[in-house]
């Protein structure tokens, strides 16, 4: 089983524990573009990098029984020779805003239709994923624990806003969210966000705090000095507030109903509840957290374990129907 490309890096966990368990499963992440360019260099740099991928991809596939493709855009990686039976991996945008482009919609289709099985990674995206193939799984988003910074809240009281400003992400709701914590604690917490998405501005205007997007062990220390993380306003636990969580740090959202089963976030109804909220986390952060347990959720439902043994399960599947 060969992992192609990835998305949040749930491809790279899923493989990592996989491989710590004894599964021979391989994995290929899309190939580093940052040293092409127009002039001779850039352009011989970047047939060297194609050159290079594609000589891994052929040394992967060769001895695999089937691949695994993270984003539905990308399935057309199984119409190259060496093919194989694949799965495909819907992650959101790719099912969710992509599919509705008539220009994707025909490769995201035809994907699903020819792949061996479909799963998704967001309990939102049933909705999306089943109208394009009925049998379409969840497969829950794995949490990396080795990779998550202790959590360490120091200084002035700190809530960051864990997504981009846009309305994937529920970013006009965000904003009421940021404004509602802005004027129930009366300017005497720090705002902060990602410089990241087309609301982005407003968030500034707000008072928000505006950080540059950063690589991902920067992005999470980050997060671990948050005395608080607002989650998006999508109704889901992405990627983002399940390492929150999992670090112990109190996540103020709502979500979908029915998407989760006791999930240990602070709710509240609209943005002055969530406000609310936030204020009662920021007033003893600690004892929130202890009182969530969030580490222990996140490890029944989202542990990479259970995660890989639900995969493995698939696996045996689509080989049995073969």
């Amino acid at each position: 089983m060969v992992h192609i490309f990835d998305c949040a890096d749930v491809g790279a966990t899923l493989v990592r524990t996989a491989r710590a368990q004894g599964r021979p499963w391989s994995y290929l992440p899309a190939r580093d573009t940052s040293q092409d360019g127009k002039e001779l260099r850039g352009r011989l740099k970047r047939l060297g990098g194609v050159a290079g991928w594609t000589a891994r991809r052929w040394s992967l596939t060769l001895p695999a029984d089937f691949l695994h493709i993270h984003f539905g855009t990308r399935v057309d990686i199984a119409t190259r020779w060496p093919q194989r039976p694949y799965i495909v991996h819907f992650h959101g945008t790719d099912i969710r805003e992509f599919y509705n482009d008539p220009r994707q919609r025909p490769k995201i289709q035809w994907g699903a239709d020819h792949a061996a099985a479909v799963v998704y990674s967001t309990p939102d995206l049933r909705k999306h994923a089943e109208p394009v193939r009925s049998d379409a799984v969840y497969l829950p988003n794995p949490v990396d624990w080795a990779e998550l910074p202790e959590w360490t809240p120091a200084g002035p009281p700190r809530v960051v806003f864990a997504s981009r400003w846009e309305d994937s992400k529920g970013g006009a709701e965000q904003l009421k969210v940021a404004a509602a914590i802005r004027d129930v604690t009366q300017g005497r917490v720090v705002l902060e966000g990602l410089d990241w998405g087309n609301m982005a501005e407003e968030a500034r205007a707000l008072g928000v705090r505006l950080v540059p997007k950063m690589p991902k062990a920067e992005y999470l220390r980050w997060m671990s000095g948050a005395h608080c993380v607002v989650g998006q306003s999508a109704g889901i636990l992405a990627m983002s507030e399940l390492q929150a969580l999992s670090m112990g740090v109190p996540v103020v959202m709502n979500l979908g109903e029915g998407y989760y089963v006791d999930a240990p976030v602070l709710d509240g109804d609209g943005p002055e509840g969530l406000a609310a909220q936030a204020l009662r986390a920021l007033e003893d952060p600690l004892a929130v957290s202890a009182q969530a347990n969030a580490r222990a959720w996140v490890e029944k439902y989202h542990g990479p374990d259970a995660a890989v043994e639900k995969l493995a399960g698939i696996y045996r599947g689509v080989m049995a129907g073969r």
